[in-house]
C-alpha cells in the first residue's frame, strides 16, 4: 500500500463544477433557438382543378383515329387498307367533330418514309399531335 498516494488532511481535493457550464450551455441553446428565424419558402402555386363527372357524348365522341402501318407498308384503318389521300381525309373528318386524338401503330420492319408520309398527310388533316406506337407484325 505504499505505492498508493494517500491525501494529507492539510491537503485540499480539488473537483470541477461543471453545472454552471452546463446552466450555460442551456441558456445558449434557449437563446438560439428563440433568435432563430424560420423562413418558409415559397413554391409554386398549382390551380388544381376540380373533376366532372364525363359527359356520355364526350365518351363517344373521343374515339382515337387509329392508323396502321404494315410491314408491306400499307396503311390500314378499321381493317381496310387506304390510300394517303385517304388518311387525310379520315383525319379531317375526324377531327371537324371533334379534336381527337391520332394514334399510329407501326408495325416492326415497316418502312420510316411511310410513316414519314403518313404523319405529314394526317397534319395536313388537321391533326396537331400524332402519338406513335410500335407493334408486332400480325
Amino acid at each position: 500500500m505504499s505505492s498508493r498516494s494517500r491525501l494529507n488532511k492539510t491537503e485540499e481535493r480539488t473537483d470541477i463544477n461543471i453545472s454552471p457550464m452546463i446552466d450555460m450551455v442551456f441558456i445558449l441553446l434557449i437563446f438560439f433557438i428563440v433568435t432563430t428565424v424560420f423562413v418558409e419558402e415559397e413554391g409554386i402555386s398549382v390551380d388544381k382543378p376540380t373533376p366532372q363527372p364525363p359527359d356520355k357524348e364526350q365518351e363517344e365522341r373521343d374515339e382515337p383515329v387509329i392508323l396502321r402501318v404494315t410491314t408491306n407498308n400499307q396503311v390500314i384503318h378499321d381493317g381496310n387498307v387506304v390510300t394517303l389521300n385517304r388518311v387525310e381525309t379520315l383525319v379531317k373528318t375526324a377531327i371537324s367533330k371533334s379534336d381527337v386524338p391520332v394514334i399510329m401503330q407501326v408495325e416492326r420492319g415497316a418502312l420510316a418514309g411511310v410513316m414519314v408520309q403518313v404523319m405529314d398527310r394526317a397534319k395536313v388533316g388537321g391533326a396537331e399531335k400524332i402519338s406513335v406506337t410500335s407493334v408486332e407484325a400480325q
